[in-house]
């Protein structure tokens, strides 16, 4: 039914197109009038005011918006860099004229994407998330420049150029022309580029004009905005200059979200008389503009939703970890204290909930009868402090630390690092949704299919009206650009030069309390601290820890190690062009041979561009005090980045849910206060010191009522000072110690040179445009990268003299790609009697992507990302021009293009280093990481315990297996993984000659790769209907898919490691001791990456993320010219978006290991349909020759608040969701004179 839908729309638009055509030829309307207008002559294109008053005639190398009529553009400089007209072209260029900016009250591409065709915006107005599709989603990266959230024909976000120049700085339409829309590649434009395509802004030149103009707006939510543009002729008809600024301040329905924008630009543009010889004439140009943005930009998410399964009641069905079918229970609301959470070795009824097997005594091994696959991580508790916010204050009550025994003693009296009678135990939180199904061991939880569930109710939360954030995050843009012309031409334009240098300057960054998929409601359930005593209360082992006063809060948290960046960016680039023209009709007018032989212009480019990068991570908070570090007891390889030395906030959010028996209608407040750290403060924290008790010594006998077995007052802890407030210092980055805290710095330069050769031809009286463009590029690249885990002794990196780029260029591209399209007017070839001039066209194109710096898993250069594109069709024009209809098919390929990575593509290099460090452990019973702690501490780190059924000598034998497979593993490794993975690990030389502590650092470019594929429809419709009256309409039919995903080298050692994982003892290696029950290196392979990786190669031939087949745009406005509404405008749009693709259902194969996605019935989300109206009133000379204008525009009119989802579970239930774009108002008011 869709289909004959999309038919009959096309058959109207068609026979309408032709209707208008005929009454068009019987009735002319007047011609279109607009403030200035245009004709082409022989110097060029001349535009006038609408006095007659001539304003700029502009040369070969320029296009303004002053020559556009309503939505319609005539020319541009995407065929073949010189202003050539549209319908001469095949490629797919779009113009967006600033008439349209206006109508529709578009500033930036987050206000005019989502009108324009085949491309997505993210953010909170736009029409897509781009967050992609993986189990977490995570918008962190999105916030600095929101401009470059955006995405063209489903494949990637396009490049954003000015002037034709690759920028940084997002746009803003206070200072732009007009805008240009190339879909796909275009080696004419840049050789180099995204494969989808790029947005280029012309921006506003000084004419020859006196003119004054003020834009006031205010609007929704108390968003104002304020623009000033003032022209000046300095000398007429030669030199004039051009003033504007900007003050946005937006706000948004997020509270306490902003966006404040402040610019100054100014041009200027010098036609000297003493130099207009003859037919020559010479053009200077400049034009420079400063910006500053800070803001707290809004979500376009939801929070994670990590409270809403503990008011759960009732059963599910899942798997014990043996494969056997079991029911769990709910969580009910039910409260835990830590050790009883961690409890596996007690036999205690109704302990070990975050513990899936036994780990002692005769069941150990076995799937433990109390474990919930709901319990998951408290916040971001991993060993270091807990800093607790009560609410209502910036700073923390609380500073909780776990248990530390590494001064504990042995028997002999020496330190051994453990305390038998403290066992390990953790505060517990809420697990998010994916680790559940993999706990819970869920119908193809294996292969990672379950995604993170977002809150959806509104009423626990009002996500809509609060930034969860608070005033927590902020980000911010500065920037400087300044770019110089000079252009010469001769011979009337037929020939010429220009040479242009621009210069970019641009930093932007962020600092934010919550990162990544950490921006979740959560909900304390922990009873009581971890401060607790052996002694415990009521026969139960540290119940008599202090009482959790905070006990059924919900609440933030994160760790202030991520979220925290700054990217530095520096763009220099000189550009010549020179051209020349020739038409051999307008030398010999009459003959047919030179009317066949017609017009040909030949155009040359060299340029020259260079960049520079310098991108920094770093903590917000980490305690680098060297008497905290003794304290707890840690080794001197510690980095300063370790989770023993991460403070991680627990920012409680009202009051406790304890009595709810639903979360609904919870009303949760955000956080109004900005979390920060005091420097120097207190932990509360357990000190392992022996405490020489009289008549105590180390070796006395004493019963372990734990574990109830005798052992030795060594491990009785009430023989230690026990718990008591550590004083430490807390290093702020804020305060001058960012390179202190830096995690991570990069360097890189590259350098590309080009080459361009450009042929256009016109032949037989222009009814045949060929178009034919070569192009050679060499592009260099430089990088340097240094981090914490690569950095010696406490991880600091060194940013001195020696933090620089290699002299010598680390890789190297030349690329030589070409371009050709030919267009033929077939009109021309039947006379002038046809109403309706019609041209065909076809283009292909090719690209590439100067990312030299990217790298594999083996640190091998990756080949430069590719794309090509072919765009053929039909164009249907009215003779007066006021009609026409452009329909494009295209197929647009990326290849080699960066993916968005794994989430834990980390662990490929650390699950190196952690099963190696254990398989040290193992082999030569170490107490730390080096051989001189051999024997040292409890031998349950070292030893292998028996499962179910096994004797110590079967266990001995099974740890032996898994280190000898281990080995192998090891052997087995390609020494480039080492190298580039920063593993100090040789397989050739014997594992006692180099134990040590082993780190991997994620090689300087580690990058992913995918191929896509893009095939469709685009129809573009334009219409200036009466002079009053313009509309158009665009739709596009999109068929986006991905494959390849990951790259050659990433599947190959991938493939490699679980084949050892999965048929060899290696998997069954030990991590985090040598229980029983303990986690294996499979299982962390899976949970942390492995699981992951199989859902994306499931990913191969799916449809890219948030795919919709069919959108649809169409914008219309009427002036009233006469009568009472004289001077009133009305308009609207409608934007129209077919079902989203969410997801797909897994098919099971012949094994158990075999799956693949029903690709063929997706799942999918609602369509989407959203009007804007606007209604203005202008009227000129108000007062003292004062023009003034008026507008209200309402964007999404009637749309109230609601989600739209993205993502979907495996039975089609929606897991991820955005946020749908709300009502908007804004008011302008415009002052010309």
């Amino acid at each position: 039914m869709k289909i004959r839908l999309h038919r009959v729309a096309a058959t109207a638009l068609l026979a309408s197109f032709a209707l208008a055509a005929n009454s068009t030829r019987a009735q002319q309307a007047p011609a279109p009038t607009t403030s200035a207008s245009a004709t082409r002559g022989a110097t060029g294109i001349t535009t006038t005011t609408a006095d007659g008053d001539q304003v700029v005639t502009l040369s070969p190398f320029e296009v303004s918006g002053e020559t556009d009529k309503g939505y319609g553009a005539a020319t541009t400089l995407a065929g073949n860099r010189l202003n050539t007209d549209l319908r001469d072209i095949g490629n797919a260029v779009s113009v967006i004229t600033g008439q349209f900016l206006k109508d529709i009250g578009a500033t930036n591409n987050e206000t005019l994407l989502q009108y324009t065709i085949g491309t997505e915006v993210g953010n909170i107005q736009g029409n897509f998330a781009g967050v992609g599709d993986s189990a977490q989603l995570s918008e962190s990266g999105r916030f600095t420049n929101p401009n470059q959230n955006t995405r063209v024909r489903g494949l990637t976000s396009a490049d954003n150029t000015r002037e034709y120049f690759l920028t940084d700085i997002p746009w803003d339409g206070y200072a732009v022309d007009r805008v240009d829309l190339q879909r796909g590649p275009n080696s004419i434009l840049f050789g180099q580029g995204s494969p989808a395509g790029i947005i280029n802004t012309s921006m506003k030149q000084a004419l020859f004009k006196n003119a004054n103009e003020v834009d006031v707006r205010f609007g929704s939510f108390g968003t104002s905005r304020t623009a000033l543009d003032v022209n000046r002729v300095l000398l007429k008809n030669q030199l004039a200059f051009r003033l504007l600024g900007l003050y946005d301040a937006e706000k948004f329905q997020q509270k306490p979200a902003f966006d404040l924008d402040r610019r100054l630009y100014a041009a200027t543009r010098w036609e000297p008389a003493f130099l207009k010889k003859g037919s020559a004439r010479t053009i200077l140009k400049a034009n420079i503009e400063f910006g500053a943005i800070s803001s707290n930009r809004p979500r376009s998410l939801p929070p994670v939703d990590r409270i809403t399964p503990w008011f759960r009641t009732g059963t599910y069905q899942g798997r014990y970890t043996d494969g056997r079918p079991r029911t769990f229970n709910n969580l009910n609301r039910e409260t835990f204290s830590p050790f009883q959470l961690q409890d596996d070795w007690s036999g205690r009824p109704n302990s070990g909930q975050q513990r899936p097997s036994i780990n002692s005594g005769p069941n150990a091994g076995q799937p433990n009868p109390a474990f919930n696959p709901m319990v998951g991580s408290f916040a971001q508790s991993f060993g270091g402090p807990l800093a607790y916010y009560p609410g209502g204050s910036a700073t923390p009550s609380l500073f909780l630390s776990e248990i530390r025994t590494t001064r504990g003693l042995g028997a002999t009296g020496s330190i051994d690092g453990s305390i038998g009678g403290y066992p390990f135990h953790r505060q517990g939180g809420i697990a998010g949704n994916a680790l559940f199904a993999r706990n819970a061991r869920l119908p193809f939880a294996e292969f990672g299919v379950y995604k993170d569930n977002n809150l959806t109710d509104s009423s626990v939360f009002g996500f809509y009206e609060n930034l969860i954030d608070g005033p927590n995050k902020n980000e911010w843009q500065n920037f400087r650009t300044y770019n110089v012309s000079l252009a010469q031409t001769f011979f009337r334009d037929k020939a010429g030069f220009e040479v242009t240098y621009n210069n970019e300057f641009y930093k932007n960054g962020q600092l934010s309390l919550l990162s990544g998929d950490r921006q979740a409601i959560q909900i304390d359930f922990n009873n009581i601290y971890t401060d607790g005593t052996l002694v415990g209360r009521n026969g139960e082992p540290f119940r008599d820890g202090t009482a959790n006063p905070n006990l059924g809060r919900p609440f933030l948290s994160d760790s202030w190690q991520f979220g925290n960046n700054s990217y530095l960016g520096n763009r220099e680039s000189g550009r010549g062009t020179v051209f020349f023209t020739h038409d051999f009709a307008r030398a010999n007018r009459g003959n047919w041979l030179t009317r066949l032989a017609g017009k040909h212009t030949v155009t040359g480019l060299y340029s020259q561009d260079r960049r520079k990068t310098n991108n920094r991570s770093w903590q917000r908070y980490a305690i680098l005090d060297p008497a905290y570090r003794t304290f707890i007891g840690a080794s001197p390889s510690i980095k300063f980045t370790d989770n023993l030395l991460a403070i991680s906030p627990v920012v409680y959010l009202g009051p406790s849910l304890l009595t709810r028996t639903s979360v609904s209608g919870a009303a949760i407040p955000r956080p109004t206060d900005v979390v920060t750290l005091g420097s120097s403060t207190a932990v509360r924290a357990f000190d392992s010191t022996w405490a020489n008790r009289p008549g105590v010594n180390p070796a006395d006998p004493w019963f372990n009522d734990f574990s109830g077995s005798m052992s030795t007052q060594s491990e009785n802890p009430a023989n230690y000072v026990g718990w008591r407030n550590v004083a430490f210092t807390a290093t702020d980055s804020e305060a001058g110690n960012r390179d202190a805290l830096t995690t991570s710095a990069r360097l890189t330069k590259s350098r590309v040179f080009s080459r361009v050769a450009v042929w256009q031809g016109h032949f037989w009286d222009n009814a045949f445009v060929g178009t034919y463009g070569i192009r050679r590029d060499v592009a260099k690249a430089w990088a340097f990268t240094r981090d914490s885990n690569g950095s010696p002794g406490f991880g600091q990196v060194d940013l001195g003299p020696t933090f620089r780029l290699p002299d010598l260029p680390q890789n190297r591209l030349a690329i030589t790609s070409k371009s050709w399209s030919v267009v033929s007017h077939l009109t021309k070839l039947v006379g002038k009697e046809w109403p309706v001039q019609v041209s065909l066209f076809y283009s292909k194109s090719v690209n590439f992507q100067p990312a030299a710096n990217r790298v594999d898993a083996y640190g091998d250069p990756i080949a430069a990302p590719q794309g090509n594109t072919v765009d053929k069709g039909i164009l249907l024009e009215t003779r007066d021009g006021r009609f026409s209809v452009r329909l494009n098919k295209y197929e647009t390929a990326a290849r080699n293009a960066s993916s968005s990575g794994l989430s834990g593509g980390w662990f490929l290099g650390t699950s190196q280093a952690w099963a190696g460090n254990w398989a040290n452990i193992f082999q030569f019973n170490l107490g730390g990481q080096t051989m001189d702690t051999q024997g040292q501490g409890s031998t349950g780190r070292y030893t292998y315990s028996p499962g179910p059924g096994e004797t110590q000598a079967q266990a001995d034998a099974r740890e032996q297996a898994a280190i000898a497979a281990w080995r192998a593993w090891q052997k087995q490794i390609d020494p480039r993984f080492y190298k580039a993975w920063g593993l100090r690990y040789d397989p050739n030389v014997a594992p006692e000659a180099q134990v040590r502590d082993l780190t991997a650092s994620t090689p300087t470019g580690f990058q992913l790769t995918e191929d896509s594929l893009s095939k469709g429809y685009e129809i573009e419709f334009t219409a200036q209907a009466t002079s009053n009256w313009r509309f158009t309409l665009n739709a596009s039919k999109t068929d986006a898919s991905r494959k390849n995903i990951g790259g050659v080298a990433l599947a190959d050692f991938i493939s490699k490691y679980e084949k050892a994982l999965k048929t060899t003892p290696a998997g069954d290696l030990r991590i985090w001791w040598g229980g029983a029950g303990n986690e294996t290196s499979l299982f962390q392979w899976n949970t942390n990456v492995g699981s992951e990786f199989t859902s994306r190669r499931l990913q191969e031939g799916t449809n890219v993320p948030e795919l919709r087949e069919w959108r649809v745009n169409a914008i219309s406005n009427y002036d009233f010219t006469e009568g009472v509404l004289r001077g009133v405008n009305v308009g609207g749009g409608l934007r129209w978006q077919d079902t989203i693709v969410i997801g797909y259902r897994p098919v099971p194969g012949a094994t158990a290991s075999d799956v693949s996605f029903d690709i063929a019935n997706p799942y999918r989300g609602p369509t989407e349909a959203n009007i804007d109206l606007w209604v203005g009133y202008g009227r000129k000379q108000v007062w003292r020759g004062i023009d003034w204008r008026i507008q209200l525009n309402v964007r999404n009119v009637a749309q109230h608040d609601s989600l739209i989802p993205i993502t979907t579970q495996p039975d089609g239930t929606p897991a991820g969701y955005r946020i749908a774009p709300v009502e908007t108002w804004t008011v302008s008011n415009t002052f010309k004179f």
